[in-house]
């Protein structure tokens, strides 16, 4: 029997509809690897959405290795070029930062202003609501989230107390008046306390000598980041710290990942039942297919003839499985964001926020390499599934199942 026919007959018992019992387990089983498979790569995509947005947005905007202490701005310059010069590292600037209270109203939020100089306000440029170049004397960026609980929009002016010095508890509080001059809508929990302003501006706010609280430290290779604050801290005097990104969102960003990694293996699980089933489609074939399978033996086909028609059987019912599953999965990852949004409308409530979240809406990064991957496990899967029912079906005695047809 040439390969065309084998595949041909392997066609017929799995999409022809008048083969019955046989035809009907085995598009049950496309049916079932296809939901499994959609429901795996959707799911995937929204794993991915997340690993990506907390890469980009958040990794992509806070500092890789914080360098902090107490120097003036001479003894910052000179680290800050030191640290240049170390492999590996991208982009260093300085940055001041102070608590502060702010005040509209009778609205009243602790927030954190973060003096920034043009380098780093070039990252959180893509989340600005307003095009500002640059950041005067006077004027901050507020986190969307921060700026919603003050009522506060871009244009108005925003009052915030200052304590004169954190470490005495003596100290005089200052008021200062501060324009708003954009917000910053990057979807993430730092929209919450987030207060951004000019480096210098922030540094003197309060009459002092221009000073830097420490360096952010950008680096090519953001996993980098723990091998390098060990290097930093071992280069720097004692009463200098090193942090970086992996002791405030290091346990997120793990969290994410495991969270990837379970649901993908919870999810493979369903792909496993699904090939299961396949088997045990296929043995109920090779059951109420026994008449067909003399048949075909009598007219002279082979045991091997047979193995590969029912190989062929379970690699196409893997094929057209996979496959739907894949363009099911794929358009379903499409649409989750505009079912997430029609959802939050008609509920009237916010499924995501970063009071309890990392972002506040639903990420999808659906990957060809995961519908690759997913399509070729779930074709070899079903193939292997089919061994066993193809090896029972090329032993069919011939005179047993005519006997038991004609009866």
């Amino acid at each position: 029997m040439v390969w065309r026919d084998r595949l041909d007959l392997a066609r017929r018992q799995v999409l022809d509809r008048g083969r019955g019992l046989s035809g009907f387990l085995s598009r049950l089983s496309v049916v079932g690897l296809a939901l499994a498979v959609a429901v795996l790569l959707a799911v995937l995509a929204v794993m991915n959405g997340f690993e990506r947005e907390m890469r980009e947005r958040i990794l992509g905007v806070v500092p890789h290795v914080s360098i902090q202490g107490f120097a003036d701005l001479a003894a910052w310059r000179e680290i800050q070029a030191d640290v240049l010069t170390v492999p590996g590292v991208r982009e260093t600037a300085l940055f001041h930062k102070r608590d502060l209270l702010a005040i509209r109203g009778a609205r009243v939020d602790a927030a954190s202003l973060l003096g920034i100089e043009p380098v780093t306000w070039s990252r959180w440029k893509p989340w600005s609501t307003v095009a500002v170049e640059r950041l005067g004397p006077g004027e901050v960026v507020l986190g969307a989230g921060l700026a919603d609980r003050l009522a506060v929009d871009v244009g108005d002016s925003l009052r915030v107390v200052v304590p004169e010095n954190t470490f005495e508890n003596s100290s005089i509080p200052t008021t200062k008046v501060l324009s708003v001059v954009a917000l910053i809508a990057s979807g993430t929990e730092l929209d919450e306390t987030l207060m951004l302003a000019d480096f210098s501006y922030s540094a003197g706010m309060l009459g002092d000598d221009v000073t830097a609280t420490g360096v952010a430290v950008q680096l090519v290779q953001l996993f980098d980041a723990p091998r390098r604050r060990w290097e930093f801290r071992q280069q720097l005097p004692p009463s200098f710290y090193v942090t970086d990104w992996t002791v405030r969102h290091g346990n997120l960003y793990a969290a994410i990942r495991l969270s990837r990694d379970l649901v993908m293996l919870l999810l493979f699980s369903i792909i496993a039942v699904a090939a299961f089933n396949v088997v045990s489609s296929l043995v109920l074939v090779v059951t109420d297919r026994r008449g067909f399978i003399a048949m075909l033996q009598t007219l002279g086909a082979t045991q091997s003839d047979i193995l590969w028609i029912f190989l062929l059987q379970g690699g196409l019912i893997g094929v057209l499985g996979a496959t739907m599953g894949v363009v099911l999965g794929w358009t379903l990852s499409a649409l989750l964001p505009i079912l997430a949004t029609g959802i939050e409308g008609l509920l009237g409530t916010q499924l995501l926020n970063t009071d309890v979240y990392p972002l506040s809406f639903l990420p999808v990064d659906a990957r060809a390499v995961d519908a690759l991957w997913l399509w070729s496990v779930s074709v070899g899967l079903c193939l292997l599934a089919a061994v066993l029912p193809a090896r029972r079906a090329m032993r069919v005695p011939v005179a047993t199942a005519l006997a038991s047809n004609q009866g």
